[in-house]
């Protein structure tokens, strides 16, 4: 008896390590690269507002190269491996990742400061819910509404006190209007690209890399459409100030006495475009290691690291109203995980 319990006490400990070897390298790049990405997104927005699609072509173009050679078939003709996923259906969810992605860059531009940025990034449930009820024909139990309720509010309540803000300082509500439409399109967008994700990944498996590459690579021609747009804020980089490389940590050692320098704007985007790949490979791969549920809180928890980072580093004001919103999203948030079902209820089942 003491053997068999030694032996399932080991088994369980075997377990346990198999798994944080597994999970911790995913929740750092997640936490570390997400978190890395706000830091050098505010400081690229600061100096250039409209800067959004260089730093979405930048993050897909990047990406679409290292995931490259994995997807490749060396031979007289190089070609791409055989996909476990059809190419329709990817096609669809790099259309709305797409516009997710570009949205989400382009509200920046628009008198929209990072934490509200965060906050309504994270209110991703109410359109989750809303897309769920019409589209997918799913009912929810009372006390999960609530919770999401408790998220609408906290959302109009950051919103409306950021709207507020930006209009005692120039005393013009267009521009953040219009940011707060971009930002709304965006959540609706990833709500239908979520639910379809979903369905994919029941039918044809949780193909994490394949995803990560295919979202990145069909979206690069739909850039030809912003060119005139990106060359532009190419040149604005290009002007930023000059910052000699070897000033930089690790950076100095390796070029030694040569003197090379760099507009600083363009390491800011190359930090920010390193740390969205290790963002995106941290949530493609938890998302073939774990539920939807358990994504969407470890995103909600690291979308509240990012608004601390971004107050304290860059001095954002955080009214009264922002804080009590920013609150109730998290809040709501939490209480929508705990009383999920496990087994989402249809209204055709029923």
């Amino acid at each position: 008896m003491g053997a068999r319990n030694a032996q399932t006490a080991t088994s369980t400990t075997a377990t346990a390590a198999i798994l944080l070897s597994e999970w911790i390298p995913v929740i750092g790049l997640i936490f570390g690269g997400c978190c890395s990405n706000v830091f050098a997104l505010e400081s690229l927005v600061r100096e250039v507002p409209k800067c959004g699609n260089l730093i979405t072509f930048g993050q897909f173009a990047f990406i679409t190269l290292v995931g490259l050679p994995s997807h490749m078939q060396l031979g007289w003709v190089p070609r791409l491996k055989p996909r476990q996923v059809p190419i329709q259906r990817w096609m669809v969810m790099v259309t709305l990742y797409f516009c997710v992605s570009v949205l989400n860059n382009l509200a920046l531009g628009y008198n929209i400061s990072i934490p509200l940025h965060i906050v309504f990034r994270s209110s991703g449930l109410i359109a989750n819910m809303l897309c769920g009820y019409f589209v997918m024909n799913k009912q929810y139990p009372r006390m999960q509404a609530l919770a999401v309720v408790m998220v609408t509010i906290g959302v109009v309540m950051a919103t409306l006190s950021s709207v507020n803000g930006t209009r005692e300082q120039n005393g013009l509500m267009s521009d953040s209007v219009i940011g707060i439409g971009l930002l709304s399109l965006g959540v609706v967008f990833a709500a239908l690209l979520g639910l379809y994700q979903e369905q994919t990944y029941l039918k044809y498996g949780k193909h994490w890399r394949e995803g990560l590459f295919y979202n990145h690579l069909l979206a690069l021609p739909m850039f030809l459409f912003f060119y005139k747009d990106i060359g532009h804020q190419i040149h604005a980089l290009s002007r930023s100030r000059p910052v000699e490389l070897g000033e930089l940590p690790l950076v100095g050692a390796l070029l030694g006495s040569n003197r090379i320098s760099v507009p600083h704007l363009w390491i800011s985007l190359l930090v920010n475009v390193l740390s969205q790949w290790a963002c995106a490979s941290g949530v493609h791969q938890m998302t073939s290691m774990s539920t939807s549920l358990t994504l969407n809180v470890v995103l909600n928890l690291r979308k509240l690291v990012s608004l601390v980072v971004s107050v304290l580093l860059f001095q954002n004001p955080v009214t009264p109203g922002m804080m009590a919103g920013c609150l109730l999203v998290f809040a709501g948030t939490f209480a929508y995980s705990k009383l999920r079902p496990a087994v989402p209820v249809s209204k055709k089942q029923e």
